[in-house]
C-alpha cells in the first residue's frame, strides 16, 4: 500500500511539473524592431493605398505597435501579413516559430486593437499549415485599445479567396504559418495593432 502511495505521489508531481512549463499564453508578435516592406507581406489593389509604419507612442506591448494607415475604395482590397511562407520570406518575424508551439495548449489568439469607433470592419486571417486561409472579423465598435480574444472555433474558411496551392478542405490544420489584418470597409482609416499572443479560454 505504501509503495502505490509513494508511486501516486511521484506521478502526481511529474504531472504539476509538466504543467507548469506550459505557459498559458505565447506572445507571438509585438512589431518590434523595422517595420517596413522588408518584414511586413503588404500591399493592395491598383485603386486603394496602403501604408505600414511603427508607432511608439500608442503601444501596449514592447516599444512600439504596427500602424495600419489606408484608403480603401470600394472595389478594392488589402492586406497586411506577417509569419511563414508569405511572398515576403523576411516578414517572418514572429517571436516563435510555429513548429516550436505545442499548439494543443492553445485555442484562441488574441489581438490589441486600437479602434477609432467607426462601424468598419477588420478581418483577422491566418493561414494553416496546408495553405488554407482562415477568417476571423474585429469589430470597430469602440474606441482606443481593446483585447479581443478571436477562438480557433470561430475562424472560418475564406470563400471569397483561397491560394492555389492551398488544401481546401475546410479541416483547421495546425501550425498556423502567418496572420494577416484586411480592412474591409471603403474609406481612409489608421488602425494600430499589438500583442498577438495564443491563449487559453474557457469554452
Amino acid at each position: 500500500m505504501r509503495f502505490f502511495y509513494i508511486l501516486f505521489i511521484l506521478v502526481l508531481l511529474v504531472f504539476s511539473a509538466s504543467c507548469a512549463k506550459q505557459p498559458k499564453e505565447v506572445l507571438i508578435d509585438s512589431f518590434e524592431g523595422e517595420i517596413n516592406s522588408n518584414t511586413v507581406d503588404f500591399g493592395s489593389s491598383e485603386n486603394s493605398s496602403l501604408k505600414v509604419a511603427a508607432e511608439r507612442n500608442l503601444k501596449v506591448c514592447g516599444e512600439q505597435s504596427l500602424k495600419l494607415d489606408y484608403d480603401l475604395k470600394a472595389s478594392g482590397y488589402m492586406w497586411a501579413a506577417r509569419g511563414w511562407g508569405l511572398d515576403v520570406k523576411t516578414a517572418n518575424k514572429w517571436l516563435i516559430s510555429p513548429e516550436d508551439i505545442n499548439w494543443r495548449k492553445y485555442n484562441a489568439i488574441s489581438l490589441y486593437m486600437y479602434g477609432t469607433n467607426s462601424g468598419a470592419v477588420v478581418a483577422f486571417d491566418f493561414k494553416d499549415a496546408k495553405g488554407e486561409v482562415w477568417r476571423f472579423l474585429l469589430d470597430d465598435d469602440f474606441q482606443g485599445w481593446k483585447e479581443i480574444t478571436c477562438p480557433f472555433l470561430e475562424f472560418f474558411p475564406r470563400s471569397d479567396w483561397q491560394p492555389e496551392t492551398a488544401t481546401r478542405d475546410e479541416i483547421l490544420d495546425f501550425p498556423i504559418r502567418s496572420f494577416q489584418f484586411e480592412p474591409r470597409s471603403a474609406g481612409k482609416n489608421i488602425y494600430y495593432f499589438d500583442c498577438v499572443k495564443l491563449v487559453r479560454v474557457k469554452r
